[in-house]
């Protein structure tokens, strides 16, 4: 058993201790949080509701029964015959809900599941960052070490280890400001998937590391338009309020009511101890008309809903395409040369250091320069992937392989 599936296993909550923390892929943080995310289970459980109304929507309505004691006595059973208009257009809008509680649960979990992927990334980033700042306090630790011994030697002055001394300082600090923002980011990933007891320790496998995407954008909106839940879930409603408005002029169609009247002590006047029997429930004093009006309303409710989505849909695809045309652009040029140059430039400025070729501020210069341009490559790489799982997010199904 590998250690990445001993801690799926004990998010899941089986108690088994890892030989080796691996940490969860971003495939497994998506996994666990489709099933454990708070969000998504009450999308799962609006749909079980709306399959109740459903149900409650098809049954038939139970018989009642009545009895007149005197004489004679009389006792009557009574069921309405719910087979006209109105159980057809109420049974249609039950079903309408209930799909629309499907669309509305997979709409809930394209936001969900982006959430864990950007908290994935955010605490590739927080790592990354680091083990920069890790990187660097050595760094200033060991030309401490160097200069201090220099300084014996009389090779540098004083003034170069009071810097030293410094800049180490200052890296401690920022190391534990980057170990508080790896532990908030594990946090904050933990919460999104739903994890019951979230841990500081919680680890993640992968690294950011740039790859260029073959993404078609001639097709993204009109894909959006068509595989986006939230727009589908608006149209269904579009079409439920329609139903709706249909069941309020179908209740001024009378629901006739069967009666069957027993008499023991003596029969009717046809002979018969039982007598049938037929009732309407005539819509005289209610003619429905708020029914009508309220349904009217809603219609044209569900509609604007509708055109807003679809409008929305077009500035979200706009502006998830062009974060990711900028982002790509920042981490393709940090990727083509540059970051391996300021690696090469950081490593010559310590050799020469060393050697006593350039002087201490050029060597911090270097080093600088290093950490500036690997943290922009770190959070260009970290912009271009959220970049790219933002379109997917916009046009409503995956497009990162």
């Amino acid at each position: 058993m590998t250690s990445r599936l001993i801690q799926l296993l004990t998010l899941f909550g089986v108690s088994i201790t890892p030989l080796a923390a691996q940490g969860l892929t971003l495939h497994d943080v998506v996994a666990f949080t489709l099933h454990h995310n708070p969000d998504i289970v009450s999308g799962r459980l609006r749909i079980d509701s709306a399959q109740a109304e459903r149900r409650i929507a098809t049954s038939y309505p139970n018989p009642t029964l009545g009895a007149s004691p005197g004489v004679p006595s009389q006792y009557s059973v009574s069921v309405p015959l719910d087979v006209g208009p109105p159980r057809v257009f109420r049974t249609r809008a039950a079903a309408q809900g209930r799909t629309a509680s499907i669309l509305d649960s997979a709409d809930v979990a394209r936001q969900v599941v982006f959430a864990a992927r950007q908290a994935f990334f955010d605490l590739l980033l927080a790592d990354s960052l680091s083990r920069l700042a890790a990187q660097q306090r050595d760094i200033f630790q060991q030309i401490l070490v160097t200069d201090s011994v220099r300084l014996r030697a009389g090779d540098v002055p004083e003034s170069d280890v009071a810097q030293n001394e410094l800049d180490l300082a200052r890296a401690d600090a920022s190391l534990v400001r980057a170990d508080a923002t790896v532990r908030a980011a594990r946090l904050t990933l933990q919460t999104v998937m739903g994890v019951e007891h979230p841990d500081t320790s919680f680890t993640v496998a992968g690294s950011l590391q740039y790859t260029a995407l073959d993404l078609h954008a001639a097709t993204w909106l009109d894909t959006a338009y068509r595989t986006r839940p939230d727009l589908a879930a608006a149209r269904v409603r579009v079409g439920q309020s329609a139903t709706v408005q249909s069941l309020a002029t179908a209740q001024l169609v009378p629901v006739p009511t069967v009666n069957l009247v027993y008499q023991p002590a003596q029969p009717f006047a046809s002979g018969y101890h039982y007598a049938p029997g037929i009732g309407l429930q005539i819509p005289f004093w209610n003619l429905y008309n708020g029914e009508r009006e309220r349904a009217r309303v809603g219609v044209a409710l569900s509609q604007e809903v509708a055109r807003k989505i679809q409008l929305q849909i077009a500035t979200d695809v706009v502006t998830a395409a062009d974060s990711l045309a900028t982002a790509q652009v920042l981490a393709e040029r940090y990727s083509n040369g540059l970051l391996a140059k300021a690696t090469h430039v950081m490593e010559t400025a310590r050799f020469s250091y060393n050697a006593g070729a350039v002087s201490l501020l050029d060597l911090l210069n270097a080093i600088g320069t290093y950490a500036n341009i690997k943290t922009e490559y770190f959070t260009a790489a970290h912009d271009y992937w959220v970049s790219a799982y933002a379109l997917s997010r916009a046009v409503g199904r995956d497009l990162v392989p």
